[in-house]
């Protein structure tokens, strides 16, 4: 056997190597997508909606509890006011 002969026949199998890694790489890609399309994302989804709602009620909860403060000590709310306000303000000179 010649060198040369030696040299394209290690080519070209180099190159069979190289195209047979890069179809394994597509297909390996391929399935990770369609993972993630069919388990994750849905899931991602579904906790996010559930984040969601939960903030929601908790907002919910807070505002209603700081409505019922407001009413029930009205001076004391206006004065809490009065003072993050005047701190605010001498803040942001």
């Amino acid at each position: 056997m010649s060198a040369e002969k030696i040299r394209k026949d290690a080519e070209s199998a180099l190159e069979a190597a190289t195209s047979s890694a890069r179809d394994d790489l597509e297909t390996v890609k391929a399935q990770l997508e369609q993972f993630v399309q069919q388990h994750i994302l849905p899931k991602l989804s579904d906790a996010a909606t559930s984040a969601a709602a939960n903030v929601k009620d908790i907002a919910q909860t807070q505002k209603k509890s700081v409505a019922t403060q407001v009413s029930t000590q009205p001076l004391l709310s206006i004065g809490i006011s009065a003072v993050v306000g005047f701190v605010l303000g001498r803040l942001s000179r």
